[in-house]
């Protein structure tokens, strides 16, 4: 069975799980035709290495038991749009593996032609630069003076409403598209607009898209009575900013940069004076590493006068024609005797080689999300027609009540749920923290990238941070609050069993972070667009001096004031909230383990293997579980791995044990093991790190200076009482094949010697340890046996006999 998904009741519970499908609904007036099958583009894609599946926007792996588990213990997700993580929209951030990629011929995708598409750009197919397509924008639909918008009674008591979009082309784009073909995507909507009197943003997602015969699609809404004119008074109020979200799902293939040649010195970190430098190559190294017919021309075209002509110069200055030479003592040079040397060609300059060809560009697959909004603003008095009749009035003043619940009960951090009087059966609440997000591929790797501008001397250099940021939500805390907020509810006779709906809160934000400014950790509102569903990206710039400290914040296990901060939620019903972001290596968000389960039919028992999935340990200090047949979840209880201590789990090692259901199992459908991982922690290996997150034109090692030496004494070997007699040299040799050789002529030398870089940025008082062992070479011809390593990291090592 090959390794699958870790299935987490965090992302469970927090309702990331695809939307059912809803029945279609017919609308009078309106002539909706089955979807057409959309061809993709007419490309035959050769076998390559990479493939990546097709992008479905806001879907993610779920198993299907999941789906049909008890609806009761599941936030919803309505309107929530889950989007591709960084390093799938823009994989040219990270650092690119030689060979990475694939070549244009190679892609089973359009090419884009930079690293970020949009709407503006034309994407060209494969292997027919002269086929092209454009991503589709959208606008309401208007007929004879009238927008294509609808409102009827549908099924089961519930409203729909449509509206009819067209599809145009950007400007920048519109006279090529005319040759285009437009771009098919994969297309979700949401309509959203702020609850009156509030900050809040209320969110209804589309039933149903589907294709209009006359061109473009429909998007379909099933609304209840309430929800139905909650819309219609957004409608008519442009304080509402009301507007229909279309998300446009699509992958291509974008240009990677071009990967440095082998030969090409890196750049390294150093430590001078206390202070982070950065080293740039020396002209020589960078001369070795230029083409061998380049440096031959160079050298040819350096041609000295007196070789050119064949003559030896004269000393300090030319002889004179005949007479008397100006240098006393030297004899009279006469010039008849002596006839003219025939005068040597002057050497010609080797030809120029051809230049080499440009290296072939490559491509990676980069999946995209896109949003276009189209405004719904419809006065009354215009557009009378959108409204059924009953479906005026102003909106009645907004009713909220904030419920503050401890978690753990009675000890933890208070986390405020937001009750909508007007509607009591939703409930909203907050995610737990933002955290540092990991990348979609194995091995999870932080989603955090450095690179460095090199500026024009050393006191410009910079560091650029790009992270991903993700919200988190603990699905024990909502199973919990669901207990507590059970008895909120008022029952009704449309329900009459209190039944209720956890729904995520959007409302306006801002994001407050504190940052290096001028050597002081200062907090400052940050620009940023908060994602209630999908986090934000810090970019943040700072001097390369300080790059130790913010790499060690990031790699500390304990609190720091640097890289935190929290965003702000202004709802506009009670005070502002607070919810924390959080920067650190040993807390992330996103996936640790790939899994595969095995499934007893009989006991309802899974055999679970987790595969720990990242570039760090992981600390396993406790495992809650569940399992499920697909109606409901029962407690589960683990056999054969002991968690009464914490268990630590290197990367690409695996832990095997069976989970055992606590009672008995509702369903027929295969058990699945359920489990929650906010206790697993990471033990963050700053190494496997910066492979993959520091710019990979800078070496992952550096050189510091040592000075080593000894002393007349010791060569002499009295005092040691060691065999062999006097010592001839001692010989010091540091890993990476560097090595100098002390003697009586010789008692000191300095030398550059390689270290882990680390060592720089984790040790303030420490310029980087070393390995050495020495060998004793005594005057008699013996010598010592093969000693081992020894580390140090002093600036001066002294070395003896022994």
């Amino acid at each position: 069975m090959p390794l699958g998904r870790l299935l987490n009741i965090n992302q469970i519970v927090a309702g990331i799980r695809p939307a059912p499908a809803a029945a279609a609904i017919k609308v009078p007036g309106v002539v909706i035709a089955a979807p057409p099958a959309v061809a993709a583009p007419a490309v035959v894609a050769a076998p390559i290495a990479v493939a990546a599946p097709v992008l479905m926007p806001g879907a993610i792996r779920m198993n299907p038991a999941i789906l049909r588990a008890q609806p009761a213990i599941v936030a919803q997700l309505e309107g929530r749009t889950l989007r591709p993580r960084l390093n799938d929209l823009r994989p040219d951030l990270f650092p690119i593996k030689t060979g990475a990629g694939f070549g244009r011929a190679e892609s089973p995708h359009p090419i884009s032609p930079n690293q970020t598409p949009d709407d503006r750009c034309l994407f060209e197919d494969p292997r027919n630069p002269q086929q092209r397509y454009w991503l589709p924008r959208y606008r309401l639909r208007n007929a004879n003076g009238q927008y294509e918008v609808k409102t009827a009674p549908g099924q089961d008591g519930l409203w729909a409403v449509s509206l009819a979009l067209e599809t145009f082309p950007a400007p920048q784009i519109a006279d090529a598209a005319r040759s285009a073909q437009m771009l098919s995507v994969n297309r979700s909507a949401v309509i959203a607009y702020r609850v009156p009197g509030t900050a809040i943003e209320q969110r209804l997602p589309a039933g149903e898209i589907v294709e209009d015969p006359r061109g473009g699609c429909v998007v379909m809404l099933h609304l209840s009575l309430a929800e139905r004119d909650g819309l219609l008074r957004a409608f008519m109020s442009a304080d509402a900013q009301c507007k229909l979200i279309v998300s446009r799902g699509y992958t291509v293939a974008v240009p990677l940069a071009a990967t440095a040649s082998p030969d090409v010195p890196k750049r390294q970190l150093m430590m001078v004076k206390g202070q982070m430098q950065l080293a740039r190559a020396p002209m020589a190294e960078i001369a070795m590493a230029a083409p061998r017919g380049e440096a031959m021309v160079a050298r040819a075209a350096v041609v000295k006068p007196g070789l050119a002509s064949g003559l030896r110069m004269a000393p300090a200055a030319l002889r004179p024609v005949g007479g008397e030479s100006i240098i006393e003592g030297d004899e009279v040079w006469r010039r008849k005797p002596f006839p003219r040397p025939r005068p040597m060609p002057l050497p010609q300059p080797l030809p120029e080689p051809p230049p080499p060809p440009a290296p072939e560009q490559r491509y990676d697959v980069s999946h995209q999300l896109q949003d276009w909004a189209v405004a719904l603003f419809f006065e009354p008095q215009l557009h009378s027609y959108i409204y059924p009749a009953g479906s005026g009035g102003s909106a009645s003043p907004a009713r909220w009540v904030v419920h503050s619940l401890r978690y753990p009960t009675g000890t933890g951090r208070s986390h405020p749920y937001f009750q909508d009087l007007s509607d009591p059966s939703r409930i909203y609440h907050l995610p737990d923290a933002f955290k540092l997000a990991r990348r979609s591929e194995a091995p999870h790797a932080p989603s955090l990238v450095f690179q460095v501008d090199q500026g024009e001397n050393a006191e410009q250099v910079m560091v650029d941070l790009t992270c991903e940021v993700r919200p988190v939500t603990d699905g024990e805390r909502l199973l919990a609050a669901r207990r507590e907020l059970a008895d909120k509810v008022p029952a009704s006779a449309d329900n009459p069993q209190r039944e209720f709906e956890l729904r995520l809160l959007r409302a306006s934000s801002t994001l407050q972070m504190a940052l290096l400014r001028n050597g002081a950790v200062r907090s400052e509102t940050v620009p940023a667009t908060i994602d209630w569903d999908n986090g934000f990206t810090v970019n943040e710039r700072f001097e390369f001096k300080d790059f130790q400290d913010v790499f060690g914040v990031l790699m500390a296990t304990t609190n720091s004031n640097l890289l935190q901060g929290s965003v702000v939620v202004a709802s506009g019903v009670n005070e502002n909230v607070m919810v924390p972001v959080k920067l650190n290596f040993a807390d992330m968000e996103g996936e640790l383990f790939q899994s595969i389960e095995t499934p007893d039919p009989q006991t309802g028992a899974v055999a679970v293997k987790l595969l720990n999935a990242t570039e760090s340990k992981l600390r396993i200090t406790q495992l809650p579980t569940w399992i499920t047949r697909g109606e409901g979840l029962v407690s589960g209880r683990i056999e054969g791995l002991d968690l009464s201590q914490p268990i630590e789990v290197a990367p690409d090692q695996s832990l095997s044990f069976t989970v055992q259901p606590t009672a008995p199992l509702s369903g027929t459908e295969p058990a699945d093991a359920i489990f929650n991982t906010a206790s697993v922690r990471s033990i963050p290996d700053g190494e496997a790190i910066l492979k993959y997150t520091l710019d990979d034109s800078i070496d992952q090692e550096t050189v510091r200076p040592v000075t080593v030496m000894t002393a007349p004494e010791v060569l002499l070997n009295n005092a040691t009482g060691q065999a062999g007699g006097e010592i001839l040299n001692i010989v010091v040799e540091f890993r990476g094949n560097r090595r100098v050789v002390l003697g009586a002529a010789n008692l000191s030398q300095d030398i550059d010697v390689p270290v882990p870089l680390m060592d720089i940025l984790l040790r303030k008082d420490s310029e980087g340890f070393y390995e050495y062992r020495q060998t004793v070479i005594y005057k008699s011809g013996q010598k010592s046996p093969p000693p081992p390593w020894r580390r140090d990291d002093s600036g001066v090592l002294f070395v003896t006999a022994v």
